[in-house]
């Protein structure tokens, strides 16, 4: 009796680990969050049919990281997020991007404590052309402001982190 109920544990126990040996992976960290690019364009797209907002479009990768899609034709807010750094790889398309100097007075209302923004564009900063391929590091409490979006848009994957539990502002 004792070989035959050994014996049925063991053939059991054989048969999870034989079944759990070929599936997905059950255990340690999960796997990558992915989005196809085919996924991330056709999101973009079918956001910016439905869109005229000056911030563009964005898709979520997972909190703090997005690919978003600004259209030209349509106003551009300087901002600045005194808590977090943002920094960006541009994607597709081309543009004029200032960054530095101080927010134009009056401020617009903002949809955040980490979003200071304004449609009255920056006084001073430094105005590069960007495109795809490049990278940017936006420190806290830095303005920055697209003057102007070459074609019909410009799309970049934004990282957001916040790094300060006090608001960084250089104005």
């Amino acid at each position: 009796m004792k070989t035959t109920i050994a014996r049925t544990l063991y053939l059991f126990l054989l048969g999870v680990f034989v079944a759990s040996s070929g599936s997905a992976q059950t255990v340690g960290a999960p796997a990558a969050i992915y989005k196809s690019e085919t996924e991330i364009v056709e999101a973009l797209n079918a956001a910016a049919n439905n869109s005229t907002s000056a911030a563009g479009v964005s898709i979520t990768i997972s909190p703090g990281i997005s690919v978003r899609r600004r259209m030209s034709g349509v106003l551009q807010y300087a901002v600045m997020h005194p808590y977090s750094v943002e920094i960006y790889r541009i994607l597709e398309g081309s543009g004029t991007l200032v960054t530095g100097g101080s927010l134009r007075l009056p401020l617009a209302d903002s949809p955040s404590e980490d979003v200071v923004r304004t449609e009255h564009g920056i006084e001073g900063g430094l105005e590069r052309q960007v495109s795809a391929g490049d990278i940017l590091v936006i420190q806290p409490g830095t303005p920055h402001w697209f003057t102007s979006i070459d074609g019909e848009s410009i799309t970049y994957m934004e990282s957001r982190v916040r790094i300060s539990t006090a608001p960084i502002q250089f104005q």
